[in-house]
């Protein structure tokens, strides 16, 4: 129902707000698709259930075309180091027009698994000429154009890549499409936010690729510019993913890299560092201290073998996390949060690897922890059923088997450790339905 405000409501029988579950809610909307208002309901509702879209905050579009074919090994020894060899050869293959239609194809997929925002991580500039940004300024628009076609919501990190390893090594000749100069990825930056058309549903972030690949710097002048000009702009950042890239830090700058990081940067909340698999209790410590998301992608930890994160640990010390896609062999939210939970449970050798206690499931408990660092690390005011926040949502089937005679909560922990996305009938972004499968 549309009233004379421009206000639009939708009602559901359940809904998931950032204190729990509600019965009987509704919700008015106003033309740019922000929440209003949330109470109850006054007619019969239209929803049967209804959970805050999930933020994937770490996502390379083009690595979807890998899926399948990285799983045949010729060495013993194959591991994060020779996939990247493959990954190579298929980031040289793209054009504007592939980078469009697979982040679209892409995206798509994405939205019918429940994530409705994405952080595209996005270092594909193809900008072989390294002082020339009219080519890498049409690939970061491909992926714009992908995501308002779809619908997505997008936080765009371009990608800061200038050398092959920590001593400025130049880069290989299979990275050159990835690098650009510092001048011209600022001023990629620049036309990105103020001359590229873009939709409400995208913003412009930043992000230095690694300590590995970007120099001191370099990285000091990323972080000069966003103080300069987007403050509150979200940076990303991969860090202490492999422990041979920790070792390589140590050698380097006689200190592992988190630690480095926070010692040369002073990041705050709006950071996210990506993985961070490998860091120790005190660098541990201060991410939590200072309130920065630790992004985790566990499918694509898992498949290239980086190891896995202490979550119970860093949850239970006031931790910040949110899940993301990476290489996108998965794009289901709920798995990425299953696999998350079932390493911790085999490393603690207990059920309830988080010590939670049975006021709600677990599964509810993680979703809205992963919908936090999500909202964090975006910028955004997503991932939250409240007044103010973007009305990005996923409405769980009413006539799926598997959620059959539930509560919401049994229902959300039964699509998160047995459900895929048929347990899904509508997804929205600011309030408009972007897909419906009843």
């Amino acid at each position: 129902m549309i009233d004379s405000a421009g206000l639009h409501t939708l009602s559901a029988e359940w809904m998931l707000l950032p204190n729990g579950w509600h019965q009987h809610m509704e919700l008015s909307i106003d033309k740019d698709g922000l929440i209003v208002s949330v109470g109850p309901a006054i007619t019969p509702p239209d929803l049967p259930i209804c959970i805050p879209g999930m933020i994937n905050l770490h996502s390379h579009a083009f690595q979807r075309h890998l899926v399948g074919r990285t799983q045949r090994f010729s060495r013993p020894e194959d591991d994060f180091w020779s996939w990247r060899s493959r990954m190579y050869s298929e980031a040289a293959a793209l054009t504007t027009d592939s980078q469009f239609k697979g982040a679209q194809r892409l995206y798509a997929d994405m939205l019918s698994h429940g994530y409705t925002t994405v952080c595209e991580f996005h270092y594909t500039h193809g900008a072989v000429q390294r002082d020339n940004a009219e080519i890498p300024v049409l690939m970061a628009e491909s992926l714009l154009r992908a995501s308002e076609s779809t619908g997505m919501r997008m936080m765009l990190l371009p990608v800061l890549y200038q050398q092959a390893g920590f001593g400025e090594q130049p880069l290989a000749p299979e990275q050159r499409s990835f690098g650009l100069d510092t001048q011209v990825y600022l001023r990629l930056i620049e036309h990105l936010r103020d001359e590229s058309p873009r939709s409400p549903l995208q913003s412009i972030g930043y992000a230095p690729h690694s300590l590995r690949a970007v120099g001191l710097d370099s990285i000091r002048a990323v972080i000069d510019h966003r103080a300069d000009t987007a403050p509150h702009a979200p940076v990303h950042i991969h860090i202490a993913e492999q422990v041979r890239e920790v070792n390589e830090c140590i050698l380097a700058h006689r200190k592992r890299p988190v630690e480095w990081l926070l010692d040369a940067f002073e990041p705050d909340s709006s950071w996210c560092l990506i993985h961070a698999t490998h860091m120790s209790d005190p660098e541990r410590r201060q991410l939590i201290e200072r309130q920065i998301t630790v992004g985790l992608c566990p499918t694509t930890e898992a498949d290239l073998g980086d190891g896995f994160f202490p979550l119970s640990r860093f949850i239970s010390e006031g931790g910040t996390w949110g899940i993301g896609s990476d290489s996108n062999l998965c794009v289901d939210p709920f798995q990425e949060i299953r696999l998350m939970d079932w390493q911790q449970r085999l490393s603690s050798r207990r059920r309830n690897a988080f010590k939670m206690d049975a006021l709600l499931s677990v599964a509810t408990r993680l979703y809205l922890q992963a919908c936090e660092g999500g909202r964090r690390a975006s910028g955004m005011a997503v991932g939250r059923i409240e007044e103010g926040s973007s009305a990005d949502l996923v409405v769980l089937s009413d006539h799926h088997p598997l959620l059959d005679a539930r509560t919401p909560d049994d229902a959300l922990a039964a699509c998160m450790y047995s459900g895929d996305k048929s347990v899904i009938s509508q997804v929205y972004t600011s309030g408009r339905p972007r897909l419906q499968t009843t």
